[in-house]
C-alpha cells in the first residue's frame, strides 16, 4: 500500500524550514520515504536543501523545484514574505522511482531522451515506460523536452509537470535530482507506483467569438493572424484591454492573465479542449511573443478567464483526474497540483479559498502545489502538451 505525507514551513533559514518539514513529514508515518517532491520559493538555497534531504534520507530519490513565491499543501499555505518550502513524500516498498537531472546544452530534445534514460535506469526499469513522467524545466524549450521524453517512453505515458519558477522572472528558477543543481536546465522522474494513478490537463477559460487563423510566426514569436499584424488583432479582440506601444515594446504578462490565446487540441463531450498560449510582449512592429510554440495554419481562439472560475478550478481538475485513474475519493491517497504561476498571481488575494476547497473536496489527503512558469500534461487522448495558464493534476491510489 502506498502512504504519502505533506509538509509546509516557511523561514529566512533553508535548513530551519527543512528540518521543520522533515520532522512533520516523519510524525505523519512516513519516516522512510522513498520517493521526495520540493517544491520551494527561489530564495531557498536547493544545494542546501537537497544535502539536508539526502542525509537524511539517502535512499530516497528526490525531485525539487523552485515555485512562484512559495507553495502549498492541503494544511497549510507556504506563501509570505519568508520564503516557503513544501515537501511532498511518497512510501511505496513495491513500487519504483527514478530521478535524473542536468543542463540542456545545445540540444534540449536530445538532453531530454538521456535524461529519461538515465532515471529509468535510476529506477531498475530501463528499457520499459513509466506509468508517469514528472518533469521540472527551464522556461523556453518546453515542446522539444517532451518530445525527447517522448523518443523513450511510450507516448501513452502521461507527462506531467510545471517549469520551474521565480518571483520576478530574473531567470532565479532552479531544480534538482538530489545531486545536482541546473538552472537552464531539466529534471525528471519517472514513477512505476504500485497503485493506481490519474492525471488531468484543464484551463479554467471560456473561448471568446473572436478567432484567426495563424499566417506568420517565428517559434514562439506570433507574426501575423489572418494576414494582420498580430498585436493588432489582438487588441482590437480585447477591446482596448491591451495595446499596442507606438515605440519598442511592452511586456503584458499581467494584463493579459485573462485574456490567453487557446488553440483547439481535441473534443471531449462535443466540447472542444484548448491548450493555452500567454503573450508575453507586444511589439511596436505588430508582433507578439508567447509561453509556447505556435504553427503556421493553426487557429488561434481569443479565451475569456475570470477570478472565480480560477478558483474553482482545482477541484475539478483534481476529480478528472481521479476520473480518469478509475479511483474512488476514499481510495486517493495523494494529490500533486500545477497552477500556472500567472493564474496564481491573478487570484492571489483568494489562494488559502483555493487550498481550503481542495482540502475540503480530498478530506485527509495530503497535497503539494507547484506554481509554474508553463504547465505539461495530457490533453484528451493522451496526448502530452506543454501551455501556459493551465492546470494539471496528478492523483494516487492507496
Amino acid at each position: 500500500m502506498m502512504k504519502m505525507a505533506s509538509a509546509a514551513a516557511m523561514a529566512e533559514s533553508t535548513h530551519e524550514a527543512v528540518e521543520s518539514c522533515i520532522a512533520h513529514i516523519c510524525a505523519e508515518g512516513v519516516s522512510e520515504p522513498d520517493y521526495l517532491m520540493a517544491q520551494a520559493d527561489a530564495r531557498h538555497d536547493l544545494h542546501a536543501l537537497a544535502q539536508a534531504l539526502r542525509n537524511h534520507w539517502p535512499n530516497a530519490r528526490l525531485h525539487l523545484a523552485t515555485s512562484c513565491h512559495g507553495s502549498f499543501t492541503e494544511t497549510a499555505l507556504a506563501m509570505g514574505p519568508q520564503p516557503g518550502l513544501c515537501l511532498f513524500a511518497i512510501a511505496d516498498a513495491e513500487g519504483d522511482y527514478g530521478t535524473a537531472g542536468g543542463e540542456l546544452g545545445g540540444d534540449a530534445r536530445a538532453a531530454a531522451a538521456t535524461l529519461t534514460r538515465a532515471a529509468l535506469r535510476d529506477a531498475g526499469r530501463f528499457g520499459e515506460s513509466p506509468t508517469l513522467v514528472w518533469m521540472s524545466s527551464a522556461p523556453g524549450e518546453e515542446e522539444d523536452l517532451i518530445a525527447g521524453i517522448q523518443d523513450v517512453v511510450s507516448d501513452t505515458t502521461p507527462i506531467v509537470g510545471g517549469s520551474a519558477a521565480d518571483n520576478e522572472i530574473a531567470g532565479q528558477w532552479r531544480m534538482s535530482d538530489g545531486e545536482t543543481v541546473v538552472s537552464q536546465g531539466l529534471v525528471l522522474s519517472v514513477l512505476f507506483p504500485s497503485g493506481k494513478v490519474g492525471a488531468a490537463f484543464h484551463s479554467g477559460y471560456m473561448p471568446t467569438m473572436h478567432s484567426g487563423r495563424i499566417t506568420g510566426c517565428d517559434g514562439r514569436r506570433l507574426l501575423e493572424l489572418d494576414h494582420r499584424p498580430a498585436a493588432q488583432v489582438y487588441a482590437e479582440w480585447t477591446e482596448g484591454a491591451i495595446a499596442v506601444p507606438s515605440t519598442g515594446s511592452e511586456n503584458v504578462l499581467m494584463s493579459t492573465s485573462l485574456w490567453p490565446l487557446g488553440r483547439t487540441m481535441s473534443t471531449l463531450g462535443g466540447a472542444d479542449v484548448y491548450i493555452l498560449s500567454h503573450p508575453e510582449t507586444i511589439r511596436a512592429d505588430g508582433s507578439m511573443t508567447l509561453f509556447t510554440g505556435v504553427a503556421e495554419g493553426e487557429e488561434m481562439v481569443l479565451m475569456r478567464g475570470t477570478i472565480d472560475a480560477l478558483v474553482n478550478r482545482p477541484v475539478l481538475v483534481a476529480q478528472a483526474a481521479a476520473r480518469v485513474g478509475e479511483i474512488a475519493r476514499e481510495d486517493i491517497a495523494g494529490m500533486i497540483l500545477v497552477f500556472c504561476a500567472g493564474c496564481m498571481l491573478t487570484v492571489q488575494a483568494r489562494m488559502d479559498q483555493v487550498r481550503a476547497a481542495l482540502a475540503e473536496a480530498l478530506p485527509g489527503v495530503p497535497i503539494i502545489a507547484a506554481f509554474t512558469f508553463g504547465e505539461q500534461g495530457p490533453a484528451v487522448a493522451n496526448h502530452n502538451r506543454h501551455g501556459n495558464l493551465m492546470i494539471s493534476s496528478v492523483v494516487f491510489s492507496r
